[in-house]
């Protein structure tokens, strides 16, 4: 079924081929790849048949020195029919009215996406900027996306800092939220805290919403030092405490490992091959045949073996024939490229479950090394800023408490 719609759409010719050697000839056609279906004897020296319209033009070349001939009988399919408006003014003046609907529309924001939302909803920040006059339908030209962060900043002091781009038809809006200052738990009495290094690093800025602080911008500081104190006052009869909060910056330096090899486990053909056909209308897929679910074929290698697209027109669609070669993963010989990029993936997986979701990376070089056995270890080297904070409950005596 889904075959008939593809011929349809891309189109094909009803074909008659007259002479001597006709079984000869499709025998040729069938081997040199072409796809001929329908064939009919209409008589003792003539059959019918049916071919894609690039397949007529690769019959022609197989035509000479054959002793047969080729003629068109009829053309099908939508894009024969688009190509014969031309002659038809009133279909013309009707394709140039939707093709103006249609331009008409481009200059309206039909699509609002709002990406970095946690805890602002999606929902507010469209409630923000309906009260701006933005809304689904607001002519492009009327959007002061370079003014729309601003007033979104405004509008919410949970918003650190928030963007907005036109796309197309599309308003894209970004936010970055601001981070809270760090909320200790309270009960009827309060459990005074200090703010200790969770890692090595060197201060580069330092926050104290509450506290003293006890190192400077600069410092060089060892995991479970004090950063800043909850102790206020301390003397030989009396000492004030409080619960510290604050946000300790440092820059830290990792270096994350990862060896493989000397063999990876990658995807191979097995040899087992598929023909499917996909058909996409306004950029997305809205038909196709051939293809399955089965993880064998769900990662396939693809080779289109015939593409159409018409996109200068209102209805812009794609049509494609392809070729799927199945792959299973498969341990195998590697080369040194393979074994680099291996190793460095595996460390880079490393890395992204090491690194908090604070640390901005400043830096990162990567390097490998052959290793005796031959495998092949790869190394990053990241230096990153981040809150090094860590809270922790004073626990030391002090003397009397105020």
């Amino acid at each position: 079924m889904l075959t008939g719609i593809w011929n349809s759409v891309a189109g094909y010719v009803i074909i008659e081929i007259k002479g001597k050697g006709l079984e000869r000839f499709l025998n040729l056609a069938v081997h040199s790849g072409i796809e001929i279906w329908r064939v009919r004897r209409t008589g003792v020296a003539t059959i019918t048949a049916r071919v894609s319209v690039e397949g007529f033009y690769a019959l022609r070349t197989l035509v000479r020195g054959q002793n047969v001939h080729v003629c068109i009988l009829e053309k099908r399919g939508l894009i024969m029919r688009l190509s014969r408006l031309r002659f038809r003014k009133v279909l013309l003046y009707g394709w140039a009215i939707v093709l103006a609907l249609l331009v008409a529309a481009s200059r309206r924001i039909w699509f609002i996406e709002v990406e970095g939302c946690d805890t602002v909803r999606e929902a507010e920040v469209l409630a923000a900027l309906d009260t701006m006059e933005v809304r689904i339908g607001s002519r492009r030209n009327a959007v002061p996306t370079s003014q729309l962060g601003g007033e979104l900043m405004a509008s919410d002091p949970r918003i650190a800092w928030a963007g907005a781009r036109l796309d197309g038809v599309t308003l894209r809006v970004s936010l970055q939220e601001a981070e809270a200052i760090p909320q200790l738990p309270s009960g009827g009495q309060k459990t005074p805290v200090s703010i200790y290094a969770a890692k090595d690093g060197v201060i580069t800025s330092i926050t104290v919403y509450d506290g003293k602080a006890k190192v400077h911008v600069g410092d060089a500081v060892l995991a479970g030092q004090e950063l800043i104190t909850g102790v206020l006052r301390s003397d030989e009869t009396h000492t004030l405490l409080t619960q510290a909060r604050g946000e300790v910056m440092a820059t830290v330096l990792y270096r994350f490992q990862a060896t493989v090899g000397p063999t990876i486990t990658k995807p191979v053909e097995t040899g087992e091959t598929r023909i499917c056909a996909r058909i996409g209308l306004f950029g997305w897929e809205f038909l196709s045949s051939g293809f399955a679910a089965e993880d064998a074929w769900e990662n396939a290698r693809e080779e289109p073996t015939f593409q159409y697209a018409l996109t200068n027109c209102f209805l812009p669609f794609t049509a494609e024939r392809i070729r799927l070669y199945e792959l299973a993963e498969r341990e195998t010989s590697a080369t040194q490229d393979e074994l680099a990029q291996a190793a460095l993936r595996k460390a880079e997986r490393v890395m992204s479950e090491t690194l908090s979701e604070n640390a901005r990376i400043l830096s990162k070089e990567s390097g490998t090394v052959w290793l005796e056995d031959g495998a092949l270890q790869a190394s990053i080297l990241v230096t990153t800023e981040e809150n090094i904070g860590e809270i922790k409950e004073i626990k030391e005596p002090h003397g009397e408490q105020d």
